[in-house]
């Protein structure tokens, strides 16, 4: 039984020890593989965080060097600046091992002054080409050792100048690539696509060539084939596979790096795996004798607690990953400040292109950005507040987040956006200062662009309600006066009138003081007019042919009366003209002369000057002329505040001494308009007591002027006597300038004596020209005593810039042959000493005597006028030059007027434009198109072709360019304005008739 007992306790420990060891095994056989499967997600794992670091670390190392060129390139004044002094300086904060400038032609030069030739290597040729990238060697120009060399072109106004490369050496490879795993060593190869090995991690394991070598055919855990690892590295694909060679043997892992075309493999050395086999196996010794089955328990327990655990941490995760993520995606960049080891390292780094690395100083983090805001003042603003300083200073212990909004330029393309960066603290120091921030940065533009629009729309709305109820009032109370004040004048002259109807000289001051009012009246309404045109941006300008004396003279000529009314001295000089022949619009150069001279007349006191200055300067603009137009008085003067708003509508300076003077406040505004259409400008000096000087400069175009025979004044002596030295040099100037020979004097006493000398010396003058009111002896009492001792033949001309109308006939009575206006124009002079010396003067004739001498008989012209009392004035001036005129109410009437009587039967037709029925437009279209048989209201006429070649002139007080060229459209010939101009109207009859 004992025996039995015995035997059976045997055979208990033998199934006990059977038991133990058939555990042992199997748990022995579990554990090798449970190691090998997680030693192989363990390689694999590493292998992919390297992989993640490397590419990171290339695409860093590629980013600084294309940094590092750009960097240098901004600092290049020419291609000849590029060389390797400037390019090492901005380096020497990179940690490449060297740094190296190669020309173009190859001949390079690395950071310790070596050079060499470089023409043949990858990286010279890629670069030149205009490529950067990054390529391995294994004989380093300068070293002759293994380098990994990363390169980018340099660039000068878009060219290729030379390549910039950074490298790193063997032995920073090797300690970069230096992977441990348990404490031992493991080889990781960095492999080009075909598999040759480009660096690698000790020299231990330099042997091997191709990553391919190390494949063990003899491996029973792998059921990979070479074939497989050849194709793995030939498309870039991860593979695991047994490896045996000089180093030992074990496993290895192959993957492609995610943004270059290269591989990395990593070993994991079987001894590793075996000392962990048998650590682990004695382990499970020991827990096998120690606590058997408990263990299993307690184990099968835990793990059940760990699976459910993870998988509660798992769902938390995916969770919390959603959100993460979700809110991500509101920020374009997300990055870490550490102020305190000024370094960042960016999270996110959206929209930043490559320019700048992930992670690095923070000082260039600065600087890069501070080179992309958007002006001056606003990187002076972000410098400081990008400081570490400020971010200090600001977040404090009770400032939860820092807010930073500023604008961005790309220097691509030029486009401005609008960022804000929050800064929240992440770690503070004992004493509560922050040290290291995360910023958000988010695009902000389309919110602030709409936030600028709206508050500039709000202001501009505001200012331009502010403007126009401050310009209606202005406008009101300066019309309300400026235009009853000519309206009261008119009416009461008007009443004045009627009651002295016996009185003929009475009536006649009336009637003139009367024009004069109309005149004045008519005038603030033209300012109207041209502001509104102004103001709708319909103002235009004509182009015709004119001259300048012409306009000047006009402009005297309206001027000259009020001047002698306030008794001030006129004085006009000209200097250097050469070109009086232009291509313009006289009428509005004339109105803005008349708004600048009737101010100087308005605001400068009796015995005050006016002057003007006429000047041809050089011109820039082929085929134009550049003329000067200086206006001159020793008024009132501007303040200063007033000088700056003399341009704007309605402005009137509030001021004792001018309030009284009539105006609307548009004259000077309308003067600017005209100037910039004439691509002029105009500028304006002032001081209050002194006086005001306008300065106006327009270009014209330039053309051909008549061609004068000059050959008869050649050499011919005269004599200029004026008491204005620069008016007597300005007047010998021009006499030069036809060829003739003059002497000057300063006053009448002098050109008496000048004149006797000359005789008694037999040096006859030709003709002499003096000025009218010179101090002492007048000009026409010079003539009287020069009379007394020339010839009755010999010419005396009066020069003045008055009207001398009221003197003529005493001139004329002591020998004054002649009067010239001033300033004395080239083309005027000639033409008056032709007709002095060739017997061609003509008098001027009256407006009265015009239209006497002027004989249309014969002629039938067609009046269309709406206006009853215009229509009449009309009827009675063309009825004095012998004309048959007819009426017609409206352009309706005219036009069956026209298609009812025979051709020929009307010679002319005068059409005005505003009318009721039909307009002047629509009647002188309707009388074209009856030339081409279609008549009234669409029907159908026999063609009439006299009535497409009958002369239409427009009759109209719509007087401005656009006007005129709409008359034309429609099918007139020219164009007059209302009020009618007696010498125009005889010219265009003249013209057609």
């Amino acid at each position: 039984m004992e025996n039995k007992t015995k035997s059976g306790r045997i055979i208990a420990v033998m199934l006990a020890i059977l038991v133990v060891i058939l555990a042992f095994v199997l748990f022995f056989t579990m554990n090798t593989e449970r190691i090998n499967e997680q030693n192989a997600k363990y390689l694999q794992g590493s292998t992919e965080q390297s992989a993640r670091r490397i590419d990171e670390w290339m695409t860093d190392s590629q980013t600084k060097v294309q940094l590092l060129a750009s960097m240098y390139e901004a600092t290049l004044a020419s291609a000849d600046d590029a060389s390797v002094e400037g390019l090492m300086t901005l380096a020497a904060s990179l940690n490449f091992d060297y740094v190296a400038f190669s020309e173009k032609g190859g001949l390079t030069y690395d950071d310790r002054g070596q050079e060499g030739d470089a023409s043949d290597r990858e990286y010279y040729t890629q670069g030149i080409e205009g490529e950067s990238g990054v390529c391995a060697t294994d004989d380093s120009l300068f070293y002759g050792d293994l380098s990994v060399i990363f390169y980018t072109p340099l660039y000068f106004d878009g060219e290729v100048v030379g390549v910039v490369t950074g490298a790193y050496r063997e032995d920073s490879m090797e300690n970069f690539l230096a992977t441990y795993f348990f404490g031992e060593q493991t080889s990781t190869y960095l492999c080009a696509r075909d598999g040759v090995v480009v660096a690698h991690s000790s020299t231990s394991f330099s042997d091997v060539g191709y990553a391919q070598d190390l494949y063990f055919e003899e491996s029973t855990t792998s059921d990979i084939t070479r074939a497989d690892l050849e194709a793995a590295f030939h498309n870039g694909t991860s593979i695991t596979f047994d490896y045996k060679g000089n180093a030992g043997s074990g496993m290895a892992y192959v993957m492609q790096l995610p943004s270059y075309d290269w591989m990395l493999m990593r070993t994991f050395p079987s001894s590793i795996t075996d000392g962990m086999m048998s650590r682990a196996s004695f382990a499970g010794l020991v827990f096998a004798g120690l606590v058997g089955l408990a263990l299993a328990g307690v184990g099968t327990f835990f793990l059940v607690q760990t699976m459910r655990q993870r998988k509660k941490l798992l769902s938390e995760s995916e969770h919390a990953t959603g959100i993460v993520n979700s809110s991500l995606a509101l920020f374009q960049r997300f990055a870490v400040i550490d102020m305190a080891n000024n370094t960042y390292e960016y999270l996110k780094d959206e929209g930043i292109k490559d320019d700048l690395p992930r992670h690095g100083e923070y000082n260039m983090f600065r600087y890069y950005w501070q080179m992309r805001f958007a002006d001056p003042e606003e990187a002076e603003r972000m410098k400081e507040m990008l400081t570490p300083e400020y971010i200090q200073a600001h977040l404090t212990e009770d400032v939860s987040y820092l807010h930073l909004e500023y604008r961005l330029v790309d220097p691509e393309t030029g486009e401005v956006s609008w960022n804000q960066a929050s800064m929240l603290p992440l770690v503070r120091d004992a004493s509560g200062v922050v040290q290291s921030v995360l910023m958000s940065v988010q695009d902000v533009t389309d919110v602030k662009e709409r936030e600028i629009a709206n508050h500039n729309a709000l202001e501009d709305a505001f200012r331009e309600a502010e403007r126009a109820s401050k310009a209606k009032s202005d406008f009101l109370n300066s019309m309300s006066h400026d235009i009853r004040t000519p309206m009261n004048s008119i009416m009461g002259l008007t009443a004045i009138a009627t009651m002295y109807l016996d009185d003929p000289e009475r009536v006649k001051d009336c009637l003139t003081k009367i024009t004069t009012s109309s005149r004045h009246l008519l005038g603030l309404i033209n300012e109207v007019l041209d502001m509104a045109k102004i103001e709708s941006g319909n103002l235009g300008l004509s182009e015709e042919d004119f001259d300048l004396p012409e306009t000047v003279e006009s402009l005297l000529s309206i001027m000259t009366p009020q001047i002698n009314d306030k008794h001030l001295d006129l004085k006009v000089e000209i200097a250097d003209i050469q070109h009086e022949h232009v291509v313009g619009d006289p009428m509005r150069l004339q109105q803005v002369f008349v708004n600048i001279m009737g101010n100087s007349v308005k605001f400068t006191p009796e015995g005050g000057t006016v002057s003007l200055r006429i000047k041809e300067l050089p011109s820039r603009i082929k085929g134009s002329g550049c003329y000067e137009f200086t206006f001159s008085d020793t008024g009132c003067g501007m303040s200063e505040d007033f000088v700056k708003k003399v341009f704007e509508p309605f402005s009137r300076a509030n001021d004792s001494r001018v309030t009284k003077v009539e105006g609307t406040g548009l004259g000077m505004s309308i003067v600017r308009s005209v100037v910039n259409l004439m691509n002029g400008t105009i500028d304006v000096q002032s001081k209050l007591g002194e006086g005001t000087t306008f300065t106006v400069t327009v270009y014209m175009k330039l053309r051909e002027g008549d061609d004068h025979d000059l050959s008869s004044f050649q050499g011919l002596r005269v004599l200029v006597a004026d008491d204005e030295e620069d008016a007597a040099e300005g007047a010998c100037e021009v006499l030069k300038s036809v060829g003739m020979d003059p002497d000057y004097v300063l006053s009448g006493e002098e050109a008496v004596e000048a004149v006797r000398r000359a005789v008694e010396e037999a040096r006859d003058y030709v003709a002499i020209i003096l000025g009218w009111k010179m101090p002492g002896k007048s000009g026409i009492e010079a003539a009287r005593e020069i009379r007394e001792i020339v010839a009755d033949d010999l010419p005396i001309i009066i020069l003045s810039a008055y009207d001398w109308t009221a003197v003529e006939q005493e001139a004329r009575s002591v020998g004054v042959d002649a009067f010239i206006s001033k300033p004395l124009f080239r083309s005027r002079l000639i033409h008056v000493m032709k007709g002095l010396l060739d017997d061609e003067q003509e008098e001027a004739a009256s407006e009265l005597e015009m239209l006497q001498q002027t004989d249309f008989s014969g002629h039938r012209v067609l009046l269309t006028e709406d206006n009853s009392i215009a229509a009449a004035i009309a009827l009675d001036i063309m009825g004095m030059t012998g004309l048959e005129v007819d009426h017609a109410e409206n352009g309706r009437i005219a036009v069956e007027k026209l298609l009812d009587a025979e051709p020929g039967h009307y010679d002319f037709v005068f059409m005005d434009i505003q009318m009721p029925v039909m307009n002047g437009y629509e009647a002188a279209s309707a009388i074209r198109a009856a030339a081409q048989g279609r008549g009234l209201d669409d029907t159908t006429i026999d063609p009439r072709p006299d009535l497409g070649e009958i002369p239409i002139v427009a009759l109209t007080a719509d007087a401005f360019a656009d006007d005129v060229a709409r008359a034309r459209a429609a099918g007139m010939n020219a164009h007059m304005s209302k009020p009618m101009e007696i010498d125009l109207l005889v010219k265009t009859l003249k013209e057609w008739l």
